[in-house]
C-alpha cells in the first residue's frame, strides 16, 4: 500500500514537472523570438511582436551604418579642410579637432591652451612648464589648421549627427530588449491563467487528507 502511494506521488510530481517544463520552454522560445509562442498558439498579436522585432533590428543596423558613414565623411572633410595627416586618431583628438582652430601655439590653438595651462599650474618653474607642454602638446604628426570657422562648424555638425544616430541606435536596442521581455512575460501570464492548482483538506476517520488537483 505504501509503495502505491509513493508511485502515485511520483507520477503527480512528474506530471507537474512536465507542465512546468512546457511553460518554461514556451517562455524561453518567446523570450528568444518575440511573438513565436503567441503565433504558434493562435494569438494574432504575436505577429505584431515579431514585426516589431524585425523593424527594431533593421533600425539599429541602419542607424549604426549611417553613423559610421558620417564619421568617415567627417574624417575625409578634415583631411581636406583641416589638413590633418592621414591616419587613425582616438576620440579625444577628434573632439579637440572640432574644438580648436588649429593644433599650434597661435591664438585659439590647442597647444596654446596647453601652454597657458602649464603657466597656470607651474608659474615659478619653467622646467615644469616645459615638461607639461612636452607631455600634453600635439606634435607635427597631429597637426591641423582649419581653413575657416565655417568648415570647423560643418565638421562638428557631422560628428554631432553621428553621435545622435548612435544614441538612437542604443534606444532601439533598449526597446528591442523590452520587446523580448514583454513577449516572455506575456507567455507566463496567459499560461498561468490556463493552469490551475486546487488544494483541499478533508478528514476521513479523523485522519486529515490533502487533495491536490492540477490542471495544465
Amino acid at each position: 500500500m505504501k509503495s502505491k502511494k509513493i508511485i502515485l506521488f511520483t507520477m503527480l510530481c512528474l506530471l507537474s514537472l512536465n507542465g512546468l517544463w512546457a511553460k518554461g520552454k514556451d517562455f524561453l522560445f518567446s523570450l528568444a523570438i518575440p511573438g513565436f509562442t503567441q503565433i504558434k498558439e493562435g494569438k494574432d498579436y504575436g505577429y505584431a511582436m515579431l514585426a516589431a522585432e524585425a523593424a527594431l533590428i533593421g533600425s539599429q543596423l541602419f542607424l549604426k551604418s549611417e553613423a559610421g558613414l558620417l564619421r568617415d565623411e567627417s574624417y575625409t572633410y578634415a583631411l581636406k579642410f583641416a589638413h590633418i595627416n592621414p591616419g587613425t586618431y582616438d576620440n579625444e583628438f577628434l573632439k579637440n579637432l572640432g574644438k580648436y582652430n588649429s593644433s599650434g601655439f597661435d591664438a585659439m590653438g590647442y597647444n596654446a591652451t596647453v601652454r597657458a595651462q602649464a603657466l597656470f599650474l607651474y608659474p615659478d618653474s619653467p622646467e615644469a612648464q616645459q615638461q607639461y607642454i612636452n607631455e600634453h602638446a600635439y606634435g607635427d604628426d597631429k597637426y591641423w589648421n582649419w581653413d575657416g570657422l565655417n568648415h570647423k562648424s560643418e565638421y562638428n555638425r557631422m560628428r554631432n549627427d553621428a553621435v545622435d544616430l548612435e544614441s538612437f541606435a542604443k534606444l532601439a536596442l533598449g526597446v528591442t530588449i523590452l520587446n523580448h521581455l514583454v513577449s516572455g512575460i506575456d507567455v507566463l501570464r496567459y499560461k498561468s491563467q490556463e493552469s490551475r492548482a486546487n488544494f483541499s483538506l478533508d478528514y476521513r476517520n479523523e485522519v486529515p487528507q490533502i487533495k491536490l488537483s492540477v490542471k495544465f
